[in-house]
């Protein structure tokens, strides 16, 4: 057994070098293709080359041939051009700087023969990355899919009809040929301006508008949508134990689900089942290997599913309103993860904590927990959980990120765990929505009060809010009776659960309602903007029935995205225009690794698309520049320095050979265009003072030369540090 361990140990060793040696190698590559460009032109021009070094610092080996020293030094990542000319100055006696007189020197060389060495490096990393693109897709890559497994509630795609099961295939008439194409062409859209998407659905083409949304938390652009998954189980949330034999774990390939076989082909349905509608799934078989076994043939293991839910917002428009909530009852919020170097793990929260009260307020909803955390930074809260039916004090101090340097905003309070999920095994109500949609909540109608624990409906004892959601659907169109507990003392209370076109229909809670009359969408006014929402979304079906009331009315709906469409006819009355139970999602708190599809092109093709690759990430800098500078749609939290692109290289080389190539190749374009920035030190910044001297016919002054060379490098030094103080932090 030590022998195998230590085998172990030593290929890890070896393929973790390997890994590193390959990044390192691509990052010299591309600043030798770099500097290569600056030295084949400088030859060309007649400019004599004192040095071509690859890498920095002192040198392990070189050799002289001609007049140029070839220098390999200790560190691979980068090279250098000395040209005769270049920082080559003499003092006269009068304390002024002049340029060695040399005909072969650099700077007596005609304006137009220095330009083109200046570029020569930056064109030489525009084709060398248009090559790599090229090799790559004539090797081929495996992409994410760009079919979508999942559309967010209440993002974009979600309001806009976006379906599982659609391919996107082009976003304002670009095409789309991977997974992050489609988050690069969203992440650099214009802000608050529509985009055009087209869509494939079981072979027709739709095209969907909709305007990407801003995650601020992430500091970027998003529409709310995930890739189609595979089998095969990436991550775990709240709820699963990777000690425990009969829950899912990691690596697990799901393989039956219901008794029937789960394939790759029909892997996108059966997982929706499993993500979305997991109260339906009574039981799941997965392939498991044995982790210090890896070559061991795989064994069937029977698991457990603990399902969750989360609840669609009951109004858009009021910016006041409690949204998430069951016919105005909130359940309570629970811990859903803990940051191990977080906030929350000092103050002693673990994942499954629910919050009874957060500072001074008992039963805070989510929003409560987080607006206490925003104004609080840096304050200690009291905080009481419920644990194992226990109740436990804390204290918790949410931390405020700053900014490296005092530059930006500083982020916004946090204390290192995820609240978004619901109490499901506590019924405690957390608080009590008035109104929805400006008319009277049914529990408000009852007089629940918030605090209250539902202990039963009509006699029948309910022990989680998933017991009590079911209890609502069989008797909804109804009145029940609750039963409760408030301050120790039983109370009861009737209780009038109003019909939905699903419980009048009978359908299934991962049924869409696609269309009412034909009419896919509707176009609201919310907060001042007008705004198109599907009526496959609850918020948008409430809308579209409150102008057919007392009307009969075509109901298109499928039993699931999967499934052909069915019409129906029915009578809308004033009661049933909240679609409560359509706002409830339920769901197994797992990740699913994403599907990928081989992108491979002949010759040809492989031209064509490096060549589009190439130029699309040349113009995604300058656009996600202005987007950071000028639309501040983009946060400087997305920057990456030293560290960040080392990490990210390590992931892509980890993936395989052609993956590195992919990553150099964007690096490369990416380094085309840092280098051709109008700053001092880069290419640029040298190529502006030649513009000049052409203009006015003579050099810009010497001394205002290094004054801008020194100031270049100081901003330069500046911006380095805050990059990877930024990559360290996060």
């Amino acid at each position: 057994m030590s022998h195998l361990l230590a085998g172990i140990s030593i290929g890890s060793f070896i393929g973790a070098a390997w890994t590193l040696i390959l990044a390192c190698i691509g990052f010299g590559a591309v600043i030798f293709v770099h500097e290569l460009g600056h030295f084949m032109v400088a030859k060309w021009c007649g400019v004599r080359v004192e040095k071509f070094a690859v890498g920095f610092f002192r040198e392990i080996f070189g050799f002289t041939r001609g007049e140029t020293r070839y220098s390999f030094n200790i560190l691979p990542l980068g090279g250098y051009v000395k040209m005769l000319g270049q920082e080559d100055f003499d003092i006269d006696k009068s304390g002024e700087l002049y340029v060695k007189d040399n005909p072969r020197s650099f700077t007596n060389k005609p304006v137009g023969q220095r330009m083109l060495i200046v570029s020569a490096g930056v064109v030489m990393n525009v084709i060398f990355a248009g090559l790599l693109f090229m090799i790559v897709y004539m090797v081929g890559m495996q992409g994410t899919s760009t079919e979508v497994g999942y559309a967010q509630p209440n993002w974009p795609a979600a309001e806009a009809g976006i379906q599982p099961g659609d391919v996107i295939e082009r976003i304002d008439g670009r095409e789309i040929v991977e997974f992050s194409d489609l988050r690069y062409a969203v992440m650099l859209s214009e802000p608050l301006e529509p985009c055009d998407f087209q869509v494939r659905r079981q072979g027709e083409i739709k095209h969907l508008k909709m305007t990407p949304l801003n995650n601020r938390n992430l500091g970027l652009l998003q529409i709310g949508v995930e890739p189609a998954v595979t089998r095969k189980i990436g991550k775990v949330g709240m709820g699963f134990d990777p000690d425990c034999e009969s829950l899912l774990r990691v690596n697990d390939v799901i393989v039956e689900l219901n008794g029937l076989p789960v394939t790759d082909e029909n892997a996108n349905e059966m997982m929706y089942k499993l993500r979305y509608t997991p109260a339906e799934v009574t039981r799941a078989v997965v392939e498991r290997k044995v982790p210090d076994a890896p070559e061991a043939e795989a064994r069937r293991v029977e698991v457990k599913l603990p399902v969750q839910f989360r609840i669609y917002p009951s109004d858009r428009k009021d910016k006041e309103a409690l949204y998430a909530n069951i016919l105005g009852l909130t359940p309570l919020t629970q811990i859903a993860s803990v940051d191990n170097d977080g906030r929350a793990y000092l103050g002693g929260l673990k994942t499954g904590d629910v919050v009874l009260k957060w500072g001074s307020r008992w039963y805070p909803t989510y929003g409560d927990i987080s607006k206490s955390i925003e104004e609080n930074g840096e304050i200690d809260i009291p905080i009481i959980v419920e644990r194992n039916g226990k109740q436990a004090r804390l204290t918790v101090r949410p931390k405020v990120k700053t900014r490296p340097l005092g530059l930006g905003k500083s982020g916004k309070p946090k204390i290192g765990a995820q609240l978004d999920i619901y109490a499901g095994e506590l019924v405690r109500i957390g608080a009590v929505a008035d109104t929805i949609d400006g008319k009277p909540s049914p529990a408000a109608q009852a007089g629940i009060q918030q605090g209250a624990l539902i202990t039963e409906v009509d006699g029948r004892p309910v022990h989680t809010w998933l017991e009590l959601i079911d209890l609502f659907r069989e008797n909804a169109g109804s009145a029940v009776t609750l039963g409760y507990q408030l301050r120790g003392k039983g109370f009861t209370c009737e209780f009038e659960v109003p019909p939905t076109i699903r419980t009048l229909l009978e359908l299934p809670p991962h049924a869409q309602i696609t269309a009412i009359d034909g009419e896919e969408n509707i176009s609201i006014d919310i907060n001042g903007r007008q705004r198109t929402i599907a009526v496959s979304t609850p918020f948008g079906l409430r809308e579209i029935l409150k102008t057919k009331i007392g009307q009969t009315v075509t109901v298109t709906y499928a039993k699931s995205p999967f499934e052909q469409s069915r019409t129906t006819e029915l009578l809308i009355s004033e009661n049933m225009i909240d679609p409560w139970l359509g706002r409830i999602l339920y769901g197994v708190d797992v990740t699913l690794l994403p599907a990928t599809k081989l992108i491979q092109k002949g010759p040809l093709g492989a031209i064509k698309l490096g060549a589009k690759k190439t130029v699309y990430f040349i113009v995604s800098v300058y656009t996600m520049m202005e987007r950071m500078i000028f639309s501040r749609s983009l946060g400087v939290e997305n920057l990456s320095g030293p560290v960040g692109i080392a990490k990210i290289a390590w992931n892509f080389a980890e993936r395989g050979f052609v993956d590195l190539l992919y990553f150099l190749a964007i690096i490369s374009a990416n380094l085309a265009v840092l280098n051709f920035l109008p700053l001092p030190i880069v290419d640029g910044g040298l190529m502006i003072f030649l513009i000049i001297e052409k203009i006015k016919g003579s050099p810009v002054n010497l001394k205002i030369q290094m004054a801008t060379q020194v100031i270049g490098l100081i901003l330069i030094g500046a911006a380095f540090v805050f990059v990877t103080i930024q990559d360290l932090t996060r």
